[in-house]
């Protein structure tokens, strides 16, 4: 029973941290509208609420397993997939003004759910690796922080280390570190954000009447 409680507290804290993001985004709104580009504020929202929602979901999946991890395919694990395809999406789109990519990532998450439905989750992962590769490219190009790098490794690596743990010797141990590793990646692009400064305008020429 006391598992049972710490693996639904991993759970639900992964749910819960990026809906707090999403809602406290929009108090900061005076703070991060100087670093975004137009309407970056409300994809950042959609974003963090995508994360949630997929949280949402593994739990939901979960409760048809009991709580036991099983490597399958389900409407809530595509849920699940969906979720962070959108997730990496909507905060790719907020950094940039480039409609072209823009373009590219609802092409990207369209093909990664159609794919999921058609071929399984595998073609799902290759192009949700594609949208984290565009995400880290434009998140470093627009705040050139340091910190971007730790959501590759609590994010990507950690993630993945711990479901290839989970899944190979069926310890659910390895289960209650996941949610709280990809919680980490998500509180380290909100410090980010909170960090990074307006970007500086270029120096006009002035003349002096003398």
């Amino acid at each position: 029973m006391s598992f049972f409680i710490i693996l639904l507290s991993a759970h639900l804290q992964a749910v819960l941290v990026p809906a707090w993001f999403a809602y406290r985004i929009k108090q900061k709104q005076t703070n991060l509208s100087p670093i975004l580009p137009s309407g970056g504020i409300s994809l950042l929202q959609i974003g963090f609420t995508c994360f949630s929602i997929a949280a949402l979901a593994e739990m939901l999946d979960h409760t048809e397993t009991g709580w036991i991890y099983i490597n399958r395919l389900s409407l809530w694990n595509g849920l699940f997939y969906a979720g962070l395809a959108g997730g990496l999406a909507f905060l790719t789109a907020a950094v940039t003004d480039n409609k072209r990519l823009h373009t590219l990532l609802v092409v990207i998450v369209v093909a990664g759910i159609a794919g999921y439905l058609c071929f399984g989750k595998e073609i799902t992962i290759v192009l949700q690796s594609i949208i984290t590769l565009l995400f880290l490219t434009q998140w470093w190009k627009h705040f050139h922080d340091p910190l971007l790098w730790i959501y590759p490794v609590c994010g990507v690596v950690l993630t993945t280390i711990f479901g290839g743990l989970l899944s190979s010797t069926g310890d659910q141990i390895w289960h209650v570190f996941i949610g709280p590793a990809g919680s980490i990646s998500l509180i380290t692009l909100w410090i980010i954000m909170l960090r990074a400064r307006k970007p500086k305008e270029p120096l006009l020429n002035k003349t002096t009447d003398r």
